[in-house]
């Protein structure tokens, strides 16, 4: 068994210290690494540059470990009883890191654990001390006999298990029978914490139900950490370690906010995951060590999918009105629809480079490149209501999905690269290879009008301010006036707004503005409320704008061009066809 030792070195240093201890049986060299990338974050990271000191004993005198690689220490072989200790800077504050100061401690296992290159399938004993008083510990590793003491089958495991301590705020509830959790770290105020249980455990009952089949595991934990401005989470194989700000949780009002709404999502996103990645999993992803990067055309299947099943579950588990889900679905189809990155490049592209273009995003990317995850959602709603119309309802893509769970509960590997398509197939007997061709490999744009309106829902395009982002409508009206656009996304800054994107052919690129500009004056007025000032330009007017660039005061001409008509706005036209989509469907 390799035994691993975590406790504090130093709250204020933001130390860890990590000692690995095992029984060397031969004299064979061996080596140690750390993961350079985690599961369902597809970057290279480089873990291995936080730990701070490492030494190696056996036998209680010092041996030999000499990193040879980035992440790699080679040791010299010599029987008997080895030590690994070694200190690991924690003030990552991502769910991706690890973290400890003396408010809290988090951390994701492929940070911080060094893995025996030869021993991996062996079992591992995780043991935390020293701790300040009261400190809490919440994780779903399995607990051995002893307090604070932790088990798993093997490193993979080990490192699937993320562990939150400090103050906690511990919520359980049921959902189908199975017990979870969710625990909140962090500063917040007074809560609706009783309708936060009852939404979640919709969601998850909902998703659990869908699959009609034992969900993964036997127990699950929502490790949410809240703080000011921030968002994100990253699944696990039986919990998530999630992030938002204090102001999203629901408060005693008893109404939806957007940002609760948002945070729901996120929920229901990463839930969904320990099906679809954690379990239905790439061939790509269930065989690589997290040395290099994995790479795969089916990122689309896994995040797109999942980000489709989201939102929807939402409204499947009542917890969102259908008014509430197409509002969401409308944000998702403009933001797609403005990023001119959609004509560029293709899903199955997108999926393949996410580890230098999705994950490492610059000022040119709307322009460049297109998300697996957005239009990864809008091609996974096309297939669904594909497949609805040419199976006469019945058939659709929640059957893919318990198919492909089925297959992984079966055979427990990782899908081939031409594999989703072949089971999609088998489990709905229509052929898929020309959609799939369309949605997946080529940069055609996505028949959404067409499908919705199979579904009772209309979509009509609008020429509105980029900032408006797209809605759901009552009724139809009738055309909006068109209004200048500006061509960009922007922040406010002390002094007028800066560029953080500028799209191509638009206003603010022909006028030579570029990402990091600094917009002072329209007019030689100076901008005190951007979007006021800007609604008095007319289409076609030459605006003389200031601006500041690398600290100097630049100056050109801006002509307006009109907003495009790429803002969706949703209505309904057939409740019934609605609510035969989003609510779920009965097995036979």
């Amino acid at each position: 068994m390799l035994n691993y030792h975590l406790q504090p070195h130093s709250l204020t240093q933001h130390l860890w210290h990590v000692r690995l201890s095992f029984t060397q049986l031969d004299n064979q060299n061996f080596t140690l690494s750390l993961p350079n990338w985690l599961p369902g974050s597809y970057m290279i990271r480089d873990f291995a540059r936080h730990i701070v000191t490492l030494t190696a004993s056996c036998n209680n005198s010092p041996a030999t470990a000499e990193q040879i690689n980035k992440n790699t220490w080679s040791c010299k072989g010599l029987a008997g009883k080895w030590e690994i200790s070694y200190l690991v800077y924690a003030f990552d504050s991502s769910v991706r890191g690890s973290f400890l100061n003396t408010e809290r401690g988090f951390f994701d296992g492929a940070c911080l654990f060094l893995r025996h290159n030869q021993r991996q399938q062996e079992a591992c004993q995780l043991i935390i001390s020293g701790l300040p008083e009261n400190w809490d510990i919440a994780t779903t590793m399995p607990a051995a006999s002893l307090p604070r003491v932790y088990q798993t089958g093997n490193y993979r495991a080990l490192i699937d298990y993320p562990v939150e301590m400090g103050y906690l705020l511990r919520l359980p509830f049921t959902a189908e029978g199975i017990e979870h959790e969710i625990v909140i770290s962090g500063h917040f105020s007074q809560f609706d914490q009783q309708r936060l249980v009852q939404d979640v455990a919709r969601i998850c009952a909902c998703e659990i139900a869908m699959f009609d089949a034992p969900p993964p595991f036997e127990r699950y934990s929502f490790l949410l950490h809240v703080g000011n401005g921030i968002y994100g989470g990253l699944e696990h194989r039986s919990s998530s370690a999630l992030m938002a700000d204090r102001h999203d949780l629901p408060q005693t009002n008893g109404k939806n906010s957007e940002a609760y709404i948002t945070l729901l999502g996120l929920f229901s996103h990463e839930y969904f995951h320990a099906w679809n990645v954690k379990s239905i999993i790439p061939a790509a992803f269930a065989n690589n060590e997290l040395n290099t990067e994995a790479y795969t055309h089916l990122l689309w299947a896994f995040e797109g999918i999942t980000s489709y099943y989201d939102d929807l579950f939402l409204v499947r588990s009542g917890v969102i009105t259908p008014a509430q889900y197409l509002h969401l679905l409308a944000k998702t189809i403009t933001r797609v629809q403005q990023g001119a990155g959609r004509l560029k490049q293709t899903l199955a592209e997108s999926s393949l480079t996410a580890w230098t273009k999705y994950y490492k995003q610059n000022e040119n990317s709307a322009n460049a490149i297109v998300s697996y995850y957005q239009k990864g959602a809008l091609a996974a709603m096309c297939l669904d209501h594909h497949i609805r119309q040419h199976t006469n309802q019945q058939k659709n893509l929640d059957d893919v999905m318990r198919a492909l769970y089925q297959d992984w509960r079966q055979r427990g590997l990782g899908l081939a690269e031409n594999e989703w398509l072949k089971i999609a197939r088998d489990t709905t007997g229509i052929d898929l290879t020309q959609v799939y061709q369309q949605y997946i490999m080529t940069t055609s744009d996505l028949p959404m009008a067409e499908k919705l309106h199979q579904t009772g829902v209309s979509l009509h395009w609008a020429a509105l301010p980029l900032q408006h982002g797209g809605a759901y409508i009552e009724e139809p009206t009738a055309s909006e006036q068109t209004c200048a656009d500006l061509g960009a996304r922007f922040k406010p800054a002390t002094l007028g707004i800066t560029m953080q994107q500028v799209f191509n052919q638009g206003s603010a690129e022909n006028a030579g503005l570029s990402a990091g500009d600094q917009l002072i004056a329209l007019n030689d007025e100076i901008i005190t409320d951007f979007s006021t000032q800007w609604a008095r330009i007319h289409i076609g007017e030459t605006v003389r704008i200031h601006f500041i660039r690398d600290g100097l005061l630049r100056q050109s001409s801006l002509l307006a061009q009109p907003a495009i008509n790429d803002t969706a706005l949703l209505s309904i036209d057939n409740t019934q066809l609605l609510q035969q989509w989003l609510q779920p469907q009965r097995r036979k």
